[in-house]
């Protein structure tokens, strides 16, 4: 009997298809008869794919519930916006044929150009930004400008815009806070490590004793690499990729 492992890139399959590749693995190891599980390394190699499957598996989890997110990307990019029309209404104004709208702007913009390096500050550093410009649009210094180009609802839509950014953003702190912290670029290559080691000891001891234990699980092994190196054929086919691109 030839010994050998079907072909398999387990780095391109998703996350999601990585566990379930070692989740599948595991509960089909399991239905290999305990009698013949009597080999030290094999049974060490298996209970460290167990306890890395567990530990990937919940880092998945907190990925797939981490929605808050793109929620908190969504409303970042909505005051991103109000402060875009904001600029942009001053802009207009500025082109006005009224003097008076030309020097409100002016004054306006003065205050507003201070803000235009934006996207180099992080996210809790723009949220004050943002609140120390309305609050200075609402004093008395501008807030009669403000009124005279109604201008008062984009400062009251930027305004808003941050407190909802701001509501999520804390949600999302206390959650994180609370919540155990996983590393999963570090956690995957640790899983597909241990789960290669495993699949080369597996084809070696098949081929050096040719037992009963090594020799199903090497055939274990092979069904599950043969159905995800067939799905990733179809996806590559599907996409018209060349086989091993």
């Amino acid at each position: 009997m030839k010994h050998i492992l079907e072909s398999l890139r387990v780095a391109a399959l998703s996350n999601m298809e990585a566990g379930q590749l070692m989740r599948s693995l595991v509960n089909e190891l399991d239905t290999i008869d305990p009698t013949m599980r009597t080999d030290e390394s094999y049974n060490k190699y298996v209970q460290e794919i167990i306890d890395q499957t567990h530990l990937y598996e919940r880092a998945v989890a907190q990925v797939r519930k981490n929605v808050e997110t793109e929620k908190i990307v969504q409303a970042d990019a909505v005051r991103d916006k109000g402060l875009s029309a904001f600029g942009i209404g001053l802009n207009l104004y500025a082109m006005s044929d009224d003097p008076a709208e030309v020097e409100a702007s002016r004054v306006l913009s003065i205050l507003f150009d201070t803000i235009k390096n934006m996207d180099k500050l992080n996210y809790e550093a723009e949220s004050l930004v943002i609140d120390r410009l309305v609050s200075e649009y609402k004093s008395p210094a501008y807030s009669d400008k403000i009124t005279f180009l109604q201008m008062d609802r984009y400062v009251t839509r930027l305004a808003n815009a941050n407190e909802v950014f701001k509501t999520l953003f804390s949600a999302r702190i206390v959650k994180t806070a609370l919540t155990e912290h996983y590393n999963m670029k570090a956690i995957r290559a640790d899983l597909q490590n241990k789960y290669s080691d495993f699949a080369d000891y597996v084809l070696t001891m098949a081929k050096a004793l040719n037992t009963p234990l090594f020799i199903d699980s090497l055939k274990l092994l092979n069904t599950e690499r043969k159905y995800y190196s067939d799905l990733l054929a179809r996806r590559n086919a599907e996409k018209g990729e060349k086989p091993g691109a």
